[in-house]
């Protein structure tokens, strides 16, 4: 009795674990044929199911069978009718009807594979990757050994649809994705005889990249140089010009006064003019011939942990993190706000920004600008403007409106 009691525990736990199984995968629509029949081989693999795939149909059992032949027929019978189950599960009930009907599961498998369109999704996706591969560029916002490994796993899935990109093609898209701050490294590549291979110039790369976040150290030394002799033009006793002696003193000499580290461009201490923010600003600039008027008035005059809506602030900006909804970290070196002293002001995160006003009506500043060292929070009026946002104003109080709602209001002043 307790014998036909753990075996009935043992056969009712197999159904339960086969529906467990078919339920973790993914349904077959006619597009997701290579995932589908991975998962598929897998899973029947795990239950032990696949000997129906494994092996062809053995012969029918007769009198004359051996013991070996009759279990063989047995499990590869059991394996091929419950994998015939299992793979029926897993497929959209749309795409049934046109599936051949077959008692074989090789051969419907076979038949699945015939009805799937992935070829031409697998095509889509191919040029997809293949373009992304080539115009994928470093942007600094992440290690370069994450930006390695994203072209490294899109040349590996271009590889499994039959687009195999060769390594020295990956190592130039590689090359040809870095920005112009590693050019002195490219062109070293160039000038090397001996080609690498994704994982030497990974290793390299990182190096390089270790080397440029190192802080740059200038230093120069004004060496003097005193002519001895008659000056030139002067004729000496024989009548030939005089030769003009030249001595070089052996160790730096600094002139009284001097100083070091000084900008030609903004005649301004501790850089040089190839360093020089605001020279580089005015190339950038040069040949632009765009005039923008801006004018700052009518600000909302507010206690400093609240907001200014400023008519002529270009962007939303905040020196604090509450009231985001969601933030995005940006790197040090990606973006800057110039404030009114042309200071320059790194940037340290960005996103949406919720405020919550006493009216019950909430205002979303998209794209809000992350600066703590900022004295106010500011709203830009230009950008509330193209956000659909208008404003009604008088007896120094005004009134912000969307869609013919009343959003909110605030007192004017001049500042």
């Amino acid at each position: 009795m307790m014998y036909k009691h753990i075996y009935f525990v043992i056969a009712a736990s197999a159904p339960v674990s086969l529906y467990s199984h078919a339920t973790s995968i993914i349904k077959f629509n006619g597009l997701n044929f290579s995932d589908w029949c991975e998962q598929i081989r897998f899973h029947l693999g795990v239950l032990d199911l696949d000997l129906a795939f494994l092996s062809e149909k053995p012969a029918a059992i007769t009198s004359a069978s051996s013991d070996k032949d009759r279990s063989f027929y047995k499990a590869w019978e059991r394996s091929n009718r419950l994998s015939l189950m299992f793979m029926r599960m897993t497929v959209a009930n749309n795409i049934k009807s046109i599936i051949k009907n077959t008692e074989d599961a090789k051969e419907f498998m076979k038949s699945v594979e015939k009805c799937s369109q992935s070829e031409s999704a697998d095509k889509s996706l191919a040029g997809t990757l293949m373009s992304t591969l080539t115009n994928i560029k470093f942007d600094g916002s992440r290690t370069i050994h994450e930006h390695i490994l994203e072209m490294t796993n899109l040349a590996a899935r271009l590889k499994t649809m039959g687009m195999e990109v060769n390594e020295n093609f990956l190592v130039m898209f590689i090359l040809n994705s870095l920005p112009s701050e590693y050019g002195p490294f490219h062109m070293n590549y160039n000038t090397l005889k001996d080609k690498w291979n994704v994982h030497e110039l990974q290793s390299m790369l990182i190096q390089e990249e270790a080397r440029l976040k190192k802080p740059i150290i200038h230093s120069a030394n004004l060496m003097s140089h005193k002519g001895i002799g008659k000056k030139p033009g002067k004729k000496n006793g024989k009548g030939n010009h005089g030769q003009l002696k030249v001595k070089q003193s052996s160790a730096p000499i600094h002139k009284k006064g001097q100083i070091k580290d000084k900008c030609r461009f903004c005649n301004k201490p501790g850089h040089y003019q190839k360093d020089c923010l605001k020279r580089k600003a005015w190339f950038e600039n040069k040949g632009k011939h765009n005039a923008l008027v801006c004018f700052e008035s009518n600000l909302t005059e507010v206690p400093y942990n609240r907001w200014w809506i400023d008519s002529g602030c270009t962007i939303h900006v905040s020196n604090t993190m509450q009231g985001f909804l969601t933030t995005r970290t940006t790197n040090p070196n990606e973006r800057f706000i110039f404030m009114g002293n042309r200071v320059k002001v790194p940037v340290e995160a960005m996103e949406t920004y919720r405020l919550t006003l006493d009216t019950g009506h909430h205002l979303d500043l998209f794209d809000n600008f992350y600066v703590p060292s900022i004295s106010r929070n500011l709203i830009s009026l230009s950008k509330l403007d193209t956000s659909g946002y208008y404003f009604k104003s008088g007896n120094e109080c005004f009134s912000l409106f969307k869609q013919n709602i009343f959003i909110g209001s605030g007192i004017l002043c001049d500042d």
